[in-house]
């Protein structure tokens, strides 16, 4: 499945003054260059998979088709790129038996939301990263520079969730061995 996204920005600059790159970075982050890029490759993905199902919006004939168009949801999510709005559409499969669901969203086979929390993993890990060497409130504090931070109960949940995952992985891999704690850094995993 491929996306496509057409976009231009203008960017324009003295000729008669230098420009530190720094300045220029910081200019494409004011803009929120990634935040936008993501959406619109979400957005895009998400009308050709409709499209695809139920056809062109608008087109003749579009009634009769096994699967209709069914509205939208907003879907709200931060990673690491920043905070998102997506709306995203649900589709009705008219021939849906018991078994199968009646209402379901496209997007969801190629993209997966973490579930009902905001924060998606990206910045959970981030956090939980943070937190095993500093305290709650210090990783929400020192992360509130460069992302979107979730609150320091969040980051409690998450750590003990990811600590629970990979106490299981390593019962798993290592049978015999159960790990209370777990503490990562950049090379190794200790328990």
């Amino acid at each position: 499945m491929h996306a496509t996204i057409d976009a231009q920005f203008t960017v324009s600059l003295d000729p008669d003054k230098t420009l530190p790159l720094a300045t220029l970075a910081e200019s494409l982050t004011e803009i929120q260059l990634e935040a936008t890029t993501l959406e619109e490759i979400v957005r895009s993905l998400d009308e050709r998979l409709v499209e695809a199902s139920c056809g062109e919006k608008h087109a003749r004939g579009n009634g009769d088709r096994r699967f209709q168009r069914a509205g939208t949801t907003t879907r709200t999510a931060v990673t690491t790129a920043g905070e998102h709005e997506f709306t995203l559409h649900h589709v009705k499969d008219t021939a849906a038996t018991e078994d199968d669901p009646t209402y379901f969203r496209p997007l969801d086979d190629l993209v997966e939301f973490d579930g009902q929390p905001i924060y998606q993993e990206d910045v959970s890990l981030q956090s939980t990263d943070l937190a095993t060497s500093l305290s709650f409130r210090d990783a929400v504090a020192h992360g509130d520079g460069f992302t979107p931070m979730p609150s320091k109960t969040t980051i409690s949940r998450r750590v003990r969730e990811y600590g629970r995952k990979l106490g299981d992985f390593v019962r798993d891999r290592l049978p015999g061995t159960n790990a209370d704690t777990v503490v990562l850094d950049g090379t190794k995993c200790h328990s």
